[in-house]
């Protein structure tokens, strides 16, 4: 029973840290459950559809009733007879009134404007919502090789740390032999110094990017070596020929930021409406049926039932220059709209721009970086190899070293980026989707 004890620990254990591995498409999945920000679109999202029914609601009938039960007491004064003695009479008695009444708009310029608002709201919601959706996808990636990043920064700032720590060791050695200056092991210490106070802050970056992504997987990741890396065989997306007028065509049709303002402007037109509506008069349709059951002293025991239909037309004549104020302000919030849709459009594009050229170029980065990393491994091979005859000494290989892990970085870096600006042009372009998501995912194993 106390082997089995232990035989459950450890599996526990074993689950507990398998389940600390994660890759990108796990960090994504566990984003759109736990994801603050994400969340709180979500939630945006929905409350801003219910702008559909409320604004379809202005052009509704509506519909009211009302009941009234009442215990009633009254004392009436006066002469039973001509020329008689005043006397009072008290009455206690129960009444009721019951209401019901249906008004339908027949002419409103506000109702009519209140629907098309609702409309352009809710379209409006849902075009922020789908931004919102695709940046969670780019945020995600963000968070994940910034964490990656830091990792390969960490390897950089060791290997420039352990080659100055040989390098100094060397200049001291060469300094008690009187071939080198004193200033020569004082700069060399420093040196080694500083890469330590590097390292330090490589190691400070790595747990505040572990801590970012865990805020937005809402999971714990103890360990960042278990975060999957890039694959070693990088393989160029296919991109086709679409040149940057195509995909400038496809931002302005289906970019949500785009479409967003759209709506946006449509909101305050009818913002615009809503307020110019002010100087028209509203017509509506009413019908009602009510019913009262002693209404007074004098009608004890009588009910009277009354039903009608109608016209109601109200006619506004005069606010103290509200009405005129208020449909200035909401045209000059108009036209600001479209200024502001302006501004995002020349946003989109420039940005758009700037990925376009990044997808292009970044290809040429990896592949040069790609063959610098070769040269680089093949220079540290040759220099321990040159360790070991006695041509070379070990701080050489250490600096050929320290050299390779710095390509290696920037190497992995343009990779990161270049993954970053296929999710961001995509996104810019209206075209985003998980299956490119996952697509990118594919490179980390």
């Amino acid at each position: 029973m106390h082997s089995l004890k232990w035989v459950f620990v450890v599996a526990l254990c074993l689950i507990g840290k398998s389940a600390l591995a994660i890759n990108l498409m796990q960090a994504y999945e566990l984003a759109l459950q736990n994801d603050p920000t994400y969340r709180s679109a979500t939630k945006d999202y929905e409350a801003g559809l219910e702008n559909n029914p409320i604004g379809r609601s202005a052009i509704l009938p509506k519909v009211g009733a009302s009941y009234n039960q009442n215990a009633n007491k009254a004392t009436q004064w006066g002469a039973q007879y001509t020329g008689g003695p005043n006397v009072a009479t008290n009455w206690a008695y129960p009444s009721n009134y019951s209401y019901v009444q249906i008004t339908q708009p027949i002419f409103s310029m506000d109702a009519f404007a209140r629907w098309k608002q609702g409309i352009a709201q809710a379209d409006f919601s849902q075009a922020r919502y789908l931004f919102n959706t695709q940046d969670l996808l780019i945020r995600v990636l963000q968070t994940y090789v910034d964490l990656l990043y830091s990792i390969d920064q960490l390897h950089f700032q060791e290997a420039e740390r352990d080659a100055f720590l040989e390098q100094s060791r060397v200049t001291k050695h060469l300094n008690q032999k009187g071939e080198a200056s004193i200033t020569d092991a004082l700069e060399s210490e420093t040196a080694f110094e500083v890469s330590e106070a590097k390292v330090i802050d490589a190691k400070d970056a790595i747990e505040n990017a572990k801590r970012k992504l865990e805020g937005m997987i809402g999971q714990s990741v103890d360990d960042p070596a278990t975060v999957s890396k890039l694959i070693g065989n990088f393989a160029f997306i296919n991109f086709g020929a679409d040149g940057f007028e195509n995909w400038k065509d496809k931002a302005l049709a289906n970019n949500a930021e785009l479409n967003a303002a759209i709506k946006n402007i449509e909101i305050a037109k009818q913002e615009y409406r809503k307020n110019q509506a002010a100087h028209y008069p509203v017509v509506n349709l009413i019908g009602a049926i009510s019913t009262q059951t002693s209404n007074t002293a004098t009608t004890i025991n009588q009910t009277f039932n009354q039903n009608y239909v109608g016209i109601q037309v109200n006619v506004p004549l005069y606010s103290g220059g509200e009405t005129n104020a208020r449909t200035n302000q909401a045209y000059a919030n108009y036209e600001k709209a479209q200024a502001d849709f302006d501004v995002t459009r020349e946003k989109v594009i420039t940005e758009l721009r700037k990925q376009y050229d990044a997808v292009r170029s970044g290809r040429q980065k990896i592949q040069a970086l790609t063959a610098a990393q070769n040269s680089g491994e093949l220079l540290v091979k040759a220099m321990r190899k040159s360790v070991q005859n006695g041509e070379r000494i070990n701080v050489d290989a250490l600096l050929a070293e320290k050299g390779l892990f710095s390509t290696r970085r920037d190497l992995a870096q343009v990779k990161y980026n270049y993954l970053l600006s296929y999710l961001k042009l995509s996104q810019l372009g209206g075209v985003l989707e998980v299956e490119d998501f996952e697509k990118v995912a594919s490179y980390f194993k």
